[in-house]
């Protein structure tokens, strides 16, 4: 999910939004706070932090479900992608 968020703000970047370090860490905060799995509410969270001027909401509202999807939940970690064999070690050491 991490990767997405990234790529998502990479995106926006690219296309003329101005997001900040400092916004794309309060983005990240957000989704910790807010989760992913009720979407309304991740994407408000994404955009409230991320959009400072009322003109970049369109560019926003476009790229959205380019990648988290029209109608399901922003897609979780996948675990076999996303982890170091060491934290899928860890992972496995913790769930005994």
């Amino acid at each position: 999910m991490d990767r997405r968020i990234v790529q998502f703000i990479s995106a926006l970047r690219a296309s003329g939004v101005r997001v900040s370090l400092a916004e794309s860490a309060d983005a990240f905060r957000a989704v910790e706070e807010l989760g992913v799995i009720d979407r309304e509410l991740f994407r408000l969270g994404l955009r409230t932090t991320l959009v400072k001027d009322a003109t970049d909401l369109p560019t926003f509202d476009e790229m959205f479900p380019l990648f988290f999807g029209v109608s399901d939940a922003p897609p979780l970690m996948n675990l076999a992608e996303d982890l170091t064999p060491e934290e899928a070690q860890m992972l496995a050491e913790a769930l005994k």
